[in-house]
């Protein structure tokens, strides 16, 4: 029997809040998507040490800090796990002015901000750097 195995790809979630953690794990599970879960950038550093996680993309989240020191935060852990500068970058933003309300901003390379307002904007976002 040939069975063909389909690579699901894999989330890095850096996620603070302990409320919010649970339901984005399960969304993105949702959409098809392994997760592993970080708490904080210091826990999502000890995970990818070594190299011993291995992300598609990094997903980051920290409770009320301003996008750029969220960014900063993904592009420290994603260099020291030693994923190339290809490996996509999101950061979920919580500070921001209703004029980015619902715009995903490419900063550089595969390095993103989205300021989430539609239900389907993050999964679209996802997909559209996975390759889904």
């Amino acid at each position: 029997m040939n069975t063909e195995q389909v690579k699901q790809a894999t989330i890095l979630l850096i996620e603070e809040d302990d409320e919010t953690r649970p339901i984005l794990k399960q969304n993105l599970q949702r959409y098809g998507y392994r997760v592993l879960i970080a708490l904080d950038e210091e826990d999502a550093r000890d995970r990818v040490g070594g190299g011993g996680v291995q992300a598609d993309l990094i997903l980051i989240d920290l409770v009320g800090k301003f996008p750029q020191d969220v960014l900063e935060a993904g592009q420290r852990v994603r260099a020291h796990a030693k994923y190339d500068g290809r490996t996509p970058l999101v950061a979920l933003a919580e500070k921001y002015g209703v004029d980015l309300e619902g715009t995903d901003v490419n900063v550089s390379g595969n390095d993103w901000i989205t300021y989430l307002e539609e239900h389907d904007q993050l999964p679209n976002l996802l997909a559209r750097l996975l390759g889904k």
